[in-house]
């Protein structure tokens, strides 16, 4: 079943069977709102401008007095990435568990952030 909907996927993104469509065409129609509103922002913002919406959306979230876009949680399984890297590396790339920082809280947590151009 995947197999299919990944070939239905291909044949709709390529313009000639063998070539790719222009990006362009399909940024013009899928694009995120936040990127047609912030691309001139986020140019140099750093990792592809994602930095931008990050530190955007804190000073906007503590303007509004509303929750931050990523809490402590978030910052803490952020960083532990690196080190969690580090030691599988030294085990011989076997696999890591990652701690849950916040105690199974995170099912319950409401994303908000990105799903409007409100930020």
């Amino acid at each position: 079943m995947r197999d299919v909907a990944v070939k239905q996927l291909r044949d709709r993104a390529r313009s000639n069977g063998d070539e790719w469509d222009k990006a362009q065409t399909w940024l013009d129609k899928y694009d995120h709102p936040l990127w047609a509103r912030w691309s001139k922002e986020t140019a140099g913002a750093g990792h592809g401008g994602m930095d931008f919406f990050v530190i955007h959306g804190l000073i906007e979230a503590i303007k509004r007095k509303v929750p931050t876009p990523m809490d402590v949680y978030d910052a803490a399984a952020w960083s532990a990435i690196t080190p969690l890297s580090e030691q599988s590396i030294e085990l011989g790339n076997q696999t890591v568990d990652f701690p849950d920082f916040t105690g199974g809280q995170w099912m319950y947590r409401k994303p908000t952030f990105a799903f409007t151009n409100e930020f």
